[in-house]
């Protein structure tokens, strides 16, 4: 039997629910929103799986016919025959309603090890509320509860979830990948009410399987303290800046007092390479080669994020004094760094501490290459298991996390809805303990396309990206030696993981 092809999507991390872990959550205090998976862990962890295969020709076109790459498909994937049509809706904007479903049990899992808690507040309480007649289980992942231990003694559960690219590499190693198309269109899920960038991401296959869509989202945002600016007389960011301008902005805040050292502006470098505002992907998808010294736009990116801002020698030695770039602690705790570009979901995980900090956000600055885009999002998503009972129940359950209903709900919480609506962007925040931020800069920008990013070489390329871009920081190095550097170490650790697939 052949070998499953992998989709080629971003690999970004293990999915962690900002809106529900609490802030003394050791996750919570680590939290980093790229979440990569560790290549050389997961991969042990899952001996049982199907082996992650060598990108040959032959599979770099299943590959291809299978992902979400839209700008690259569209060329490729010429001539295919269309997506399904989505059902329209009933006058008034609201899907036809659905009769109430029989009993069912429907049992969900995840292997990023989110506590029951935090899976009833994100998601077990609202379906038990919105439909009694099923018994909703989550099995949290753990001790003989790997996904391994699950599959080895024949477990079960009818819904998988993790972050997009975990999603789709656990999905096709282990086997329980289902194409939902038909489902999709026997229950109306409203697929066309998704941003128009997760339409683009699931349909760029010209028809392709569909195993998943997203549920919830994080986006990068710039966050400010806006008491450093009101101290030091500085105008506070506005929506639509550009890093040029931030930048500037931030030399104003740089600068020590009472020897107390404030740096102006800085980002999280996992983030900004995983989500980067070019959609450039970490692996060519041709040559499986990585890319950051062969595509030109990697160079803007790094000079303008990781050298610029640290010029200033106060910034630079708080970088070294760190050993690392000022972040989330820097900006919540310590709180001497004026304005942090980061994911949203800082907002509810670490909840209680930023009741101490003054703070708002402005929509993350764009470049002259790319005005209007923002970084691209960083959702998760959930599909229905091959080996499910309850399809047709599983698939009541989703379309409901799907509902305006329901995405409104979080969106109110302050947790990032995946849905166009404005009735559901506008009621972002409305009911969360910060309902009088500028909410209105997470939808300020257009979201970059997704980029092209093949499990397991992803992960291991990225890497590669945050550490140069601490080295950059700290003075170490400049940006064509990193580049040159990077380039071979990446391409050597690709070498090593398709020889062990092999």
């Amino acid at each position: 039997m052949g070998r499953r092809p992998i989709h080629a999507h971003r690999s970004s991390g293990e999915y962690f629910d900002p809106g529900t872990t609490q802030s003394n959550d050791p996750r919570a205090v680590e939290f980093e929103c790229n979440h990569k998976p560790s290549v050389t862990k997961e991969r042990k962890s899952v001996k049982s799986l199907k082996p992650i295969p060598t990108i040959s020709s032959k599979t770099r076109r299943a590959v291809i016919r299978s992902t979400a790459v839209a700008t690259l498909l569209l060329v490729l994937a010429s001539g295919c025959a269309p997506a399904p049509k989505e059902p329209s809706r009933e006058a008034g904007g609201t899907p036809p309603p659905e009769s109430q479903p029989e009993q069912a049990k429907l049992v969900f899992y995840s292997n990023n090890g989110n506590s029951e808690e935090s899976f009833d507040q994100s998601f077990g309480n609202a379906l038990r509320k919105k439909f009694p007649n099923y018994t909703i289980e989550y099995i949290r992942a753990g001790t003989g509860t790997s996904l391994q231990d699950l599959l080895a003694s024949g477990t079960k559960f009818d819904i998988f979830f993790n972050t997009i690219g975990n999603f789709e590499r656990y999905m096709i190693e282990s086997g329980m990948e289902y194409d939902m198309r038909e489902l999709i269109k026997k229950h109306n899920v409203p697929l066309s009410d998704l941003d128009p960038v997760y339409v683009d991401y699931m349909n760029s296959a010209a028809g392709g399987p569909i195993y998943g869509f997203p549920i919830q989202n994080n986006v990068m945002t710039l966050f400010y303290n806006k008491t450093l600016f009101q101290k030091f007389g500085v105008p506070f960011p506005q929506n639509g800046m550009t890093w040029d301008e931030a930048i500037e902005l931030g030399k104003k805040l740089t600068r020590q007092e009472a020897g107390t050292s404030y740096v102006g502006l800085t980002v999280n470098p996992a983030n900004t390479a995983n989500q980067n505002q070019f959609s450039l992907p970490s692996v060519d998808p041709s040559t499986m080669t990585p890319t950051i010294n062969t595509n030109p736009l990697w160079k803007p990116l790094f000079e303008t994020l990781f050298v610029r801002p640290f010029e200033q020698e106060i910034a630079r030695a708080e970088t070294i004094r760190q050993k690392k770039t000022p972040d989330h602690y820097t900006f919540v705790r310590d709180q001497t760094l004026a304005m942090y570009g980061y994911s949203s979901g800082l907002i509810s995980a670490l909840g209680e501490e930023m009741k101490q900090i003054d703070w708002d956000i402005a929509s993350l600055p764009t470049f002259r290459e790319k005005p209007g885009v923002g970084a691209q999002p960083y959702p998760f998503q959930m599909g229905i298991t091959s080996f499910s009972a309850n399809k047709d129940a599983a698939m009541t359950a989703l379309k409901f996390l799907l509902s305006e209903e329901y995405q409104k709900e979080i969106s109110e919480k302050g947790q990032m809805p995946v849905l166009k609506l404005e009735t559901v962007k506008k009621a972002f925040g409305s009911k969360s303990t910060f309902s009088n931020k500028n909410y209105s800069a997470l939808f300020y920008n257009k979201m970059a396309p997704i980029a092209f990013k093949t499990p397991p070489y992803g992960a291991a390329i990225d890497k590669y990206h945050t550490n140069g871009a601490l080295q950059l920081a700290q003075g170490q190095t400049d940006i064509n030696s990193l580049f040159r550097q990077a380039e071979e170490e990446a391409t050597k650790e690709i070498n090593a993981l398709r020889q062990n697939a092999k």
